[in-house]
């Protein structure tokens, strides 16, 4: 008999686990301090690049923790990071008010365990501060004379890095005693409380704004003086206290003392005369003594009837925020120019226009003088905001065999075509008292739109010939049925010696005047 002997076998493990062994991190500088491999003289800048490695010899690296601190403070209480890069850009600390500083910096990486290596990769990084640098931004500079808003920017740069910058000092007239903005302001709008007439050498404090969303910045500077040449000071200062040196701007400042703005566009040599006289028509309607504001801004003078030329450098060079704060603080502008519809690039109430609907949002009300001309590019007729801001429909247009000119001649008629909205008195019959050859008429035949007067022009053949009555759109004054913007496009003076172009039809010589007077009164200028 056979006996079978069978034998079991137990295929479990026995004995203890291995522990989990530690990662070991490498830094890619190697050296344990570069003091001695860099003179003071090459010294780094604080803001350095640094990167490094891990790896576990039981497992993988899931990250790794960094620290640095100035030698000087010792390790004690200095926190780890967390990352799972491997390399970053460090602003490394100086002391403030130090100038050099030896930086101790820590890497350890850490396992799928959490165990961090015990003996982080280490160096010490010898560096220096350097100063920032700041300079005044040529494309976001104040005209020579401003009003109660002004705009400038800057350009301010840290050789340790952007983020070392603590702050941007500036200062009106003072050289030694700064106001603190943010250090990410770089375009500066300051606004002015408005001040009484004639006061020469005032001195306000000015609220700052910043960037072109004219973000209140809650500061404000002292020191600014009303009807004076003022000085801009302004510096950068970094983490250490250590500032650039100061840049400096200079423009003169006028007082905003009224809620009425004369604009002097009228860019010829004759302004004096034009001006003397809308201004004395102006004035001769306001409330006795009421205060009105002139901006002037005729140069460069133009010299012919077209060509292309620079809008005034009286305007800044880009319209927000300063420009559309500035009209958007009063409540009626009087506008006379000698050219708006031709050109967009040298006229100035292109520039202006835009930015005009806040004005008229607030109820602000405007009156426009200025001749009606073909644009020199046809295609700007669709884009040209003061033709879109002027109260027309469109610009006149001609045929093949005529002149692109009309002449008023004298004598002419100035017919009213319509009744002021408001206004009891009816505007007076007019007539030309001079010839012009200037002006165009145009259409303004929509429903939006109040026609206000015609005049009787002729036009001429390609060849010269003087022929008949104009067959097309005539007018010549108009207004929004918003009645918040009107336009007399002939001259009413004759800007070489005064005397009026416009008469009443009964040869009365201030009708153009008084037709002028009903026109503000129906769009609500004070009285």
């Amino acid at each position: 008999m056979m006996a079978l002997l069978f034998v079991s076998c137990d295929s479990s493990i026995s004995g203890n686990p291995n522990a989990n062994q530690p990662p070991d991190t490498q830094l890619s500088v190697r050296d344990a301090s570069l003091l001695d491999n860099l003179g003071d003289d090459e010294r780094l800048v604080s803001t350095v690049r640094i990167t490094w490695s891990g790896d576990d010899p039981d497992g993988f690296v899931k990250g790794y923790e960094v620290r640095f601190f100035d030698q000087l403070l010792g390790e004690e209480e200095q926190e780890w990071s967390f990352t799972t890069t491997t390399d970053s850009l460090f602003l490394l600390p100086i002391r403030r008010g130090d100038r050099v500083s030896d930086v101790v910096f820590e890497v350890r990486a850490v396992d799928e365990e959490d165990l961090a290596d015990p003996s982080p990769a280490r160096t010490i990084y010898p560096i220096q501060n350097s100063p920032p640098t700041i300079r005044i931004s040529p494309f976001d500079l104040p005209p020579d004379t401003t009003f109660n808003v002004m705009s400038i920017g800057w350009v301010a740069e840290d050789p340790d890095g952007d983020s070392n910058l603590a702050r941007i000092d500036v200062s009106f007239n003072d050289s030694l005693n700064y106001v603190a903005l943010p250090p990410d302001v770089s375009l500066a709008t300051f606004v002015l409380p408005q001040t009484e007439p004639g006061a020469q050498g005032h001195v306000v404090d000015a609220q700052v704004f910043a960037g072109r969303g004219f973000e209140s910045t809650g500061v404000t500077v002292p020191g600014v003086r009303i009807n004076d040449v003022n000085t801009l000071y302004v510096r950068a200062a970094d983490q250490t206290d250590t500032t650039s040196v100061r840049v400096e701007y200079s423009w003169f400042v006028k007082g905003k003392t009224s809620n009425v703005l004369y604009v002097n566009d009228f860019r010829r040599a004759t302004h004096p005369v034009v001006s003397a006289y809308h201004l004395d028509l102006l004035r001769s309607y306001l409330p006795a003594g009421t205060p009105v504001d002139i901006w002037d801004i005729t140069t460069p003078f133009t010299t012919g009837s077209s060509g292309n030329f620079p809008r005034s450098g009286l305007l800044p060079p880009t319209a927000q925020p300063s420009l559309e704060r500035f009209m958007q603080g009063y409540d009626y502008i009087y506008w006379v120019a000698s050219s708006t519809t031709d050109q967009i690039t040298g006229n100035n109430l292109p520039f202006v226009a835009p930015i005009l609907e806040p004005f008229f949002e607030n109820g602000g009300k405007m009156m426009v003088h200025s001749p009606i001309q073909l644009p020199v590019d046809p295609e700007e007729i669709a884009t040209n905001a003061a033709t879109l801001l002027l109260p027309l429909n469109s610009l006149t247009t001609f045929p093949d065999s005529l002149r692109q000119t009309l002449r008023l001649l004298s004598r002419s008629p100035v017919s009213t075509t319509a009744s002021l909205p408001g206004v009891a008195q009816p505007l007076p019959e007019l007539k030309m008292n001079g010839f012009v050859i200037n002006t165009l008429p145009y259409v303004a035949s929509s429903s939006a739109l109040i026609p206000l007067y015609d005049a009787q022009f002729q036009y001429i053949t390609r060849v010269g010939n003087r022929r008949g009555i104009w067959p097309g759109p005539s007018t010549i004054a108009s207004m929004s049925d918003d009645r918040r913007v009107a336009l007399f496009s002939i001259p009413l003076v004759n800007e070489a010696n005064g005397s009026p172009l416009v008469i009443g039809a009964d040869d009365n010589p201030d009708a153009a005047r008084d037709a002028v007077h009903l026109i503000l009164e129906s769009l609500g200028f004070p009285q």
